[in-house]
């Protein structure tokens, strides 16, 4: 069964129809040859009782006036037939009256004891017991034995006969099964080949070739078949030309939307950089003016002024370098130098930073970063911004008596430190499942009305993002509202293999 699974239709067929013809052929001459040897041998056993019969009634007087030799001689007549080889002749009392016997069996001869009415088949030849009657009247008893030699004829005549039907059967079985296989294995085939053109040419005009009668469609599956594969072909080709068509004018929108994000992008690039130079001057005259480098002020106010122009700039200078930074990471233009970092005191740089702030705001922050991590090839500024706007969020977003926990865990592969994780973990105001979905959005805080209460643009989670992305690293929020935000941030601890390194901004 394995083999023939692994056989074409073609030759699957034509065997499967062979072996049904053989076998039918085979299973009839069998049938035919049975019931020929037994109606011949019943035909064998009526002729030898009719035989018996007839030399009986001839052989009455003999008996009845006890001439055996003129039975013997009267049981000759049974040797004009070859086939019978022995006739024993019984008076009505069982005693041995008359013995024919052919030449064949020389010394062999025994005629059986056993007067009751039999008919045995063997040793190849059958032979009969039967009483004998005159008018009703038993006065002889009869044995014929014949040989099988009309039955072995026979049998010879059927084995020739079932092998010149085989033969012929096999050779008509097989035109049969090659006729059929071609209309059957052929259109399948056809739509095989077409199906293979199809994937190789991505050509979905081509269509298979119908062969059966048309007009009797309805009686013919495999033209149904063919049909309806040539009417999925045409439902593929009208949507490929859609979807190609589709494709087109979504290439033309990515263009379009691309163009205007690159003119976005520079145009953002263009005026930071325009902004930065007079904000630059206006932290710097303010500074001294806060520090009177050529005189008292005068009046208080002017200094808190000074304080408040300085501070503004300063968050303004802030805002700047973000929209800079995130205009040039979407542009593909921001770059990354690679070095070896120690994590905990990047870590603990960002917490004195963040502390002061943490501090006015009433927020507890705590750590749990071991001193003995081993070092993380990443760039070390934009690490340390990372985890800086993380813990700058968490801080502002957390409320008066709140706390911001920070951990760093390693994993190890074979001994060896492949991934770095870093978790902050806040008690703040959390985010419904809404604001996470917006939460990477530049200028997404913008749009949830929370620069109301909390400052700024909304720009630190998508540059984050993109950094981290940079980095070949992930960043995962879950967050519930009223309940706290969890950040994991997960970085390679060996940048890929592709990165390059100490590569100039």
């Amino acid at each position: 069964m394995r083999i023939l699974n692994n056989l074409s239709i073609k030759r699957r067929l034509t065997l499967i129809i062979m072996a049904i013809g053989s076998t039918s052929v085979l299973i009839t001459t069998l049938s035919i040859s049975i019931f020929g040897v037994y109606n011949l041998r019943a035909d064998i056993i009526n002729e030898l009782k009719l035989s018996a019969s007839i030399v009986g009634e001839r052989n009455y007087a003999t008996v009845l006036f006890g001439e055996s030799d003129k039975a013997t001689e009267n049981l000759n007549i049974f040797s004009v037939k070859d086939s019978i080889v022995q006739a024993c002749l019984y008076t009505e009392k069982g005693i041995l009256f008359a013995h024919y016997k052919h030449k064949i069996l020389g010394d062999e001869s025994v005629c059986p004891e056993d007067i009751s009415p039999f008919v045995r088949d063997s040793d190849r030849r059958i032979s009969i017991m039967m009483p004998l009657y005159k008018k009703d009247e038993k006065f002889a008893h009869m044995y014929i034995e014949s040989t099988y030699e009309q039955i072995e004829d026979y049998v010879k005549r059927q084995t020739v006969i079932a092998l010149l039907v085989g033969v012929g059967g096999l050779v008509i079985c097989y035109l049969l099964a090659v006729n059929l296989q071609r209309s059957i294995s052929r259109p399948i085939l056809n739509l095989a080949d077409t199906a293979r053109q199809i994937s190789i040419h991505k050509n979905y005009s081509i269509r298979a070739l119908v062969s059966g009668d048309i007009k009797r469609e309805f009686n013919n599956e495999l033209v149904i078949l063919t049909n309806s594969f040539n009417e999925m072909l045409s439902e593929i080709d009208a949507r490929n030309v859609q979807l190609k068509k589709q494709y087109a004018e979504l290439e033309k929108a990515k263009d379009i939307a691309e163009s205007a994000n690159r003119a976005k992008s520079q145009f953002l690039a263009n005026i930071s950089h325009e902004l930065r130079t007079p904000l630059n001057a206006v932290i710097g005259f303010s500074s001294i003016l806060m520090n009177q480098l050529f005189g008292p002020l005068g009046d208080q106010k002017y200094m808190e002024y000074a304080k408040d122009i300085n501070s503004s700039g300063a968050h303004l200078l802030d805002i700047i370098n973000d929209i800079l930074d995130l205009s040039k990471a979407e542009a593909g233009k921001l770059t990354l130098t690679y070095d070896e970092v120690h994590v905990a005191k990047a870590i603990n740089k960002c917490l004195n930073l963040i502390s002061e702030r943490a501090q006015k705001g009433k927020v507890t922050i705590t750590s749990d970063v071991p001193k003995t991590l081993p070092f993380l090839v990443v760039d070390r500024l934009r690490f340390v911004q990372i985890i800086l706007n993380i813990l700058s969020n968490a801080v502002k977003f957390t409320p008066e008596g709140g706390t911001v926990h920070i951990a760093v865990k390693t994993k190890e592969v074979e001994e060896e430190t492949t991934e770095f994780t870093v978790t902050v973990q806040d008690s703040g105001i959390g985010m419904s499942k809404e604001g996470l979905e917006h939460a990477f959005e530049s200028f997404g805080q913008v749009d949830s009305g929370l620069n109301r209460k909390y400052e700024g643009t909304g720009l630190g989670l998508p540059l984050t993002k993109k950094l981290i992305e940079m980095h070949h690293g992930k960043i995962i929020i879950e967050s519930e509202l009223g309940r706290g935000t969890l950040v994991t941030l997960s970085f390679p601890a060996i940048p890929p293999v592709d990165v390059v390194y100490n590569q100039e901004e």
